[in-house]
Order: C-alpha cells, then sequence, then structure tokens
C-alpha cells in the first residue's frame, strides 16, 4: 500500500474523534486548574483584607495611645487621682471643660471615634464625649464629682477593669455603650480601654467607642475578586447572642456602622452550610444551596487580647469562570464537525507533504553511498526537517571522525617520527660535538700563539696585514664552532624528551613567573610588552604535576618564538598577551602574539624537527618539537593556529591536580 493511500485512510478516521475527545477534556482539566488558581486567589485577598483591617484597627490604636499622652488628658489625672481618694480636686470644672472642649475638637477633626469616656476608678463616666458634643446627663452619686452615665455597681466590671493591662488597649463591651445602644442592638466593635496612670496609681480610664465607618470605607475599597459578595460575621462562642452575628454584608447592604439586631446571623445562611464548614475547618470553601456558586472564607482575629474571632467571606458565582470554558466547548464541537468536512480535502495534501519529503530523503541515501554530498530536505513539517538535519549531521559526523583518525594517525607518525630522529640525533650529537670542541680549542691556541708573533721593518708591515687577515679568519671559524656547537646541543636537547617518572607538585602561577623574569630582558630588548600576568596572579594557585625545568624550556621556546615574530614582523601592536584558564579538570594556558602569523602551507610542519622559517644562523628547528616533546610527556595538548585578526594563538593544555 502506498503512503499517501495509508495516510488518506487513517488520518481521516484516527485523529478527528481523539483530537475532539482530548479538547474537551483539556478544558475540563484547565477549568479545574482555573479554579483552584481562583480559589487560591480568592483567599489571599481575604487575607489582605483582613491585613488591611488589621492596619486600620492598629491605626486607631495608636491614636488612643496618644491622646492618653495629651497635655489635656495629662492635667486631668490629678482630678481622677482626688476621684479615687474621695476627695474633690479644686480645679475640676476647669480641668473638665479643657479636656471637654479638648475631646469635642479631636472629634471634629479625626471622626474615627463615636464616643469618649473618661472614667475614674471604679468604672463611672466623668465625662462622656459623642458626636462632637458633650453629653449633658449627670447623675449623683457618693461620689465628689456628679457622673454622665448610670453608675456602675458591678464589682466584677470593676475587678476586669483593674486587670486591664496598661499601656495596651484592650477591647471590651462597657456597660454604659449597652445601656446607650439598647438590648435589641449589638456592638459590632466592642469600646477601646486604656488605664490611665499618674505617678506610678491607676487613676483611670480611657474609653473609646470605634464608630466602624472607616472599616467600612476600606472595605468599599477592596476589591472583589469575580464580583464576589463580601460577608463578615463575628465568631464569639463565649457570647451566644453575638456569635454568628453578621457584621458585613454585600447582599444586604449591611455595613459596621449600622446598629445590628442580634437576628441577622450567619447560622442561618444556606441552611448553615457555611457556618458548618467553619465549625470543621477555619478556612476553605463550600458550595451553596444551589450549587451554583461558592463561598470562601477565612477566620480573622481582630483583637490581639481576645479569643473573638471574624469570619471572611466571600461568595462568588461559578459562572466567573465556567462560562468561558463553556464558551470554547462550544467552539470545539463546532470545529470538530468543520474538520469532519475538511480532513477529506486536506488529507491527501497532507499525505503529498509526507511522502515527498520521504523520497527525497531515500535520494540522498543513496547519493551519500555513492560518495556525493547529501542536500538538505525541504519541508514544512518540523519531524522531516529534523530528520533531514539528523542524517547531514551524521554524514558531517562521519567525516569528522574520518578527519580525527587521520589526524590521529599523523599524530603516531610524528611521534615515529620524533623518536626515530630523537635516537639519530643523539648518536650524531655526541659523535660531532668532541670534534667541535677539539677544533675550538686548537684554534684558540692558533690565536693566541699569533698575536705573540714579531716582525721588523716592511716585513712587520706585511706580517701584521697578513696576521690581521688569519686573527679574522680564525676568530670566523671560532664563531662557526660556537653555532655548529648551539646546533648540537639543540639535537642532544630534543633528543633526550623521555617521560620523567618523578614528576612534583608545580604551581603554574609561580611557574609562569619565574618564566616571564626570564625572557623579560629578551622582550625589553626587542621591545615587545608581555601582558596578562597580573590578571593571571589574580586568580589564586593552579597545582599540575610535571618537570618544572622542562616545563620552563617549553614556555621560555614558545616566548621566545613569540617574541621574534613580533620583533621581526615590525608591527603596530608590539605586545604578547597571556591568559590561563582552569577548571576541576584541566588548565588551558593561552599565548597570542600580534605577529604575522604562520603561513597556511607550513602550518603541517611547524613541530617537524629542523624545520624553521626563521634566517639562516637564528634558529634551529627544534624549539617547537622540544616544546611538543615536554608537553606531550605530561600528557598535555600543544596546537597552533593563526588569529582572526592577525598573529599566531599557541594553546597549551595540561591536567590539574588538587
Amino acid at each position: 500500500m502506498k503512503l499517501k493511500s495509508y495516510i488518506f485512510r487513517w488520518v481521516t478516521l484516527a485523529t478527528l474523534l481523539p483530537a475532539t475527545a482530548l479538547g474537551l477534556f483539556a478544558t475540563y482539566y484547565v477549568q479545574n486548574l482555573y479554579h483552584e488558581d481562583a480559589a487560591r486567589d480568592i483567599l489571599r485577598s481575604l487575607e489582605n483584607i483582613s491585613s488591611e483591617i488589621t492596619r486600620s484597627l492598629q491605626t486607631e490604636q495608636k491614636l488612643i495611645l496618644k491622646l492618653t499622652e495629651s497635655r489635656p488628658v495629662q492635667q486631668f489625672l490629678p482630678v481622677l487621682q482626688a476621684a479615687a481618694r474621695g476627695q474633690r480636686y479644686p480645679q475640676y470644672t476647669e480641668r473638665l471643660k479643657t479636656l471637654s472642649e479638648f475631646l469635642q475638637q479631636y472629634q471634629s477633626v479625626i471622626s474615627l471615634f463615636d464616643t469618649f469616656r473618661v472614667l475614674d476608678i471604679r468604672g463611672n463616666t466623668l465625662l462622656k464625649v459623642r458626636s462632637g458634643h458633650e453629653s449633658i446627663t449627670r447623675y449623683e452619686g457618693f461620689d465628689p464629682y456628679p457622673i454622665m452615665d448610670k453608675e456602675i455597681i458591678l464589682p466584677e466590671h470593676v475587678r476586669y477593669l483593674a486587670e486591664l493591662p496598661e499601656n495596651n488597649v484592650s477591647f471590651i463591651e462597657l456597660p454604659q455603650t449597652r445601656d446607650e445602644m439598647g438590648t435589641e442592638n449589638n456592638i459590632v466593635i466592642p469600646d477601646g480601654i486604656v488605664p490611665l496612670i499618674y505617678k506610678g496609681e491607676r487613676v483611670g480610664y480611657l474609653a473609646v467607642t470605634i464608630s466602624g465607618s472607616n472599616i467600612d470605607q476600606l472595605l468599599e475599597l477592596a476589591a472583589r475578586l469575580y464580583n464576589g459578595k463580601l460577608l463578615i460575621a463575628e465568631i464569639d462562642e463565649e457570647n451566644g447572642v453575638r456569635n454568628g452575628q453578621i457584621l458585613y454584608d454585600d447582599k444586604t447592604l449591611l455595613r459596621f456602622a449600622h446598629l445590628k439586631s442580634t437576628i441577622e446571623n450567619i447560622q442561618t445562611i444556606e441552611d448553615g452550610r457555611l457556618w458548618n464548614a467553619f465549625l470543621e475547618s477555619p478556612f476553605g470553601s463550600v458550595v451553596s444551596g444551589n450549587g451554583r456558586s461558592h463561598y470562601y472564607y477565612i477566620e480573622y482575629f481582630p483583637y490581639p487580647d481576645s479569643l473573638t474571632s471574624w469570619l471572611i467571606a466571600s461568595e462568588v458565582n461559578d459562572e466567573a469562570y465556567t462560562k468561558p470554558f463553556e464558551r470554547i466547548r462550544v467552539g470545539i464541537w463546532v470545529l470538530a464537525s468543520i474538520a469532519a468536512f475538511s480532513s477529506l480535502f486536506l488529507a491527501h495534501f497532507a499525505s503529498r507533504a509526507i511522502s515527498t519529503p520521504i523520497m527525497h530523503l531515500a535520494k540522498n541515501l543513496k547519493l551519500y553511498a555513492d560518495g556525493s554530498r547529501p542536500e538538505p530536505v525541504k519541508s514544512n513539517i518540523d519531524e522531516m526537517q529534523q530528520l533531514s538535519a539528523s542524517f547531514i549531521y551524521m554524514a558531517e559526523k562521519l567525516e569528522q571522525e574520518q578527519q580525527e583518525r587521520i589526524r590521529a594517525e599523523n599524530m603516531m607518525v610524528q611521534n615515529a617520527k620524533l623518536a626515530s630522529l630523537g635516537q639519530m640525533a643523539a648518536g650524531i650529537g655526541h659523535e660531532i660535538n668532541n670534534p667541535l670542541n677539539n677544533i675550538r680549542s686548537l684554534s684558540r691556541l692558533i690565536k693566541r700563539d699569533l698575536e705573540k708573533c714579531t716582525w721588523e721593518g716592511d716585513e712587520q708591515r706585511q706580517s701584521a696585514r697578513y696576521l690581521k687577515n688569519m686573527l679574522e679568519d680564525i676568530s670566523s671559524l671560532d664563531e662557526e664552532v660556537v653555532r655548529a656547537s648551539e646546533i648540537v646541543q639543540g639535537v642532544l636537547s630534543f633528543a633526550r624528551q623521555i617521560p620523567d617518572k618523578e614528576f612534583t607538585r608545580i604551581n603554574m602561577i609561580d611557574l609562569l613567573r619565574n618564566t616571564e623574569g626570564l625572557i623579560r630582558q629578551e622582550a625589553k630588548r626587542a621591545q615587545v610588552e608581555l601582558q596578562g600576568m597580573d590578571t593571571i596572579e589574580r586568580g589564586g594557585s593552579v597545582m599540575i604535576m610535571g618537570d618544572q625545568g622542562k616545563l620552563q624550556q617549553a614556555l621560555v621556546n614558545i616566548l621566545l618564538n613569540a617574541i621574534q615574530a613580533c620583533a621581526d614582523a615590525q608591527c603596530a601592536q608590539r605586545s604578547i598577551e597571556l591568559s590561563l584558564q582552569y577548571d576541576e579538570d584541566a588548565m588551558l594556558l593561552s599565548i597570542r602574539d600580534h605577529g604575522p602569523g604562520i603561513d597556511a602551507e607550513v602550518m603541517d610542519q611547524i613541530f617537524d624537527p629542523f624545520f624553521t622559517t626563521k634566517s639562516v644562523g637564528k634558529g634551529t628547528g627544534l624549539g617547537l618539537s622540544i616544546a611538543l616533546g615536554i608537553i606531550q610527556n605530561h600528557k598535555g595538548e600543544l596546537n597552533i593556529e593563526n588569529a582572526e585578526d592577525g598573529g599566531a594563538v599557541v594553546r597549551i593544555k595540561l591536567p590539574v591536580i588538587h
């Protein structure tokens, strides 16, 4: 069966139904994920609301504490002390008037508080300011001052006030506020009470009734994610009347500043679903009774010194996150219907788009088998392009492996050639070195004897010229013997490049520093600057195993070649750049010069013994051969290549130790 027919049959049958099912499954799966994310976002928004309420209450507490430090309140403390002792303070009327006017002005500026009360040590109201006005109600009691609320005759309440901590705002429900609000209404936020201390003695209390309007404004500005309806209820298990009382509700427009009836409580909402869920867990969500919405809720403790808490909830309609996915599912069914008719038409072109690149790839296989280079396959299908790229990569990899094999074979030939030349050079060097030494000794003796010769008259003048010529010839002979001896010494050094089994630990930084000192004078003479040592020395220590003398010999040979390249080329940038990189396994030393570089024709010959591009008398052609042997004996690599912007780069790679 041809590929076109096979694809035509199965594409139409095997893709439509799975794609539709997968699309529907994906929408439900993503919808659930979106629902979970939405739930987390809503709970986080409720936590943010609780944080804002906390900041608001803390601000009000700070204001109450600051109020006790005001001058009118401090001036009234002696009056309270006198009342605690059953005495009447002489300036009672003036100071009461001053404090009353101050509280009235304070309330006109800051509208957060509904009522101010100054209580004596027994909890009776000596001053009451409400809604910016002083209370005119007066009750006569046993105390030396009249009181503005009914007298407190509850001993347990007096004891409770006496136990309140100092320098702290405590939230409790005052009997005076309860009488004022009436039994049919509940107080939303308890009164904030601060003990008043005068000369180390508790003399009374400052009681402040918070209106709750500030919290209403805060909640009005709070974000309602997914158009949720905010609900806040009080949880107080010790007070059956207040337990479950609704304080704030978007659905009924109930606010904190409104008086609360005991009839409105959370136990009646959704047949107690939200209440029962809260009893099981202090935070989470619960489905509403009609199954079309969810209640997300958290528990929040507004008062630090009380077990009374608030339940903050948000009712969110499920359509807020399900409706978009319902539209997507409708679209999937529509697209599936369209795909059922269009797949018959498109399958033909799809099969051609697949079969044509495959035939092209088969042709490439034959071309590669015949020795031709494969060509990239052009296709709009990523898999076909990747398959073609993989085939071309395989062909290039095979060619690269072949080049690596040829390079390894050349290296083996090079090593064998170096070994053979080394053995031969060792024998020749020893045989030639002795005659050269004898020739040099005899030339020095002849020169010394000639310098002692003397003549007279014309014979003296002729012999002097003859003697001078002979001395010059003998000096030239001595120089040639010295050059021949240096060549022999280089041959012997090349021949001695054998592995040393007794390597020692070497700090590569110290070795480079010492090597720089050896060639610094030569670099200065050639007017070439060495750069990079400062950066290398700041890099810390790099330890290797090796023969320090031989490694230094190799580095000196390479650096002298670099100096010679910069000096001979008369280059504009007369510098040599050193850089050192290392990791846990190896170090890489780079030596870059700015000379003319290496001709491509001789690049393969630079490591051959006795090969040199320098003029006669300036080199033996053994420096790089000796350096290569030393680096290889240290299990390293030595590579030389031309830099892109001119010059040559020598890279030495050696294993490091720890």
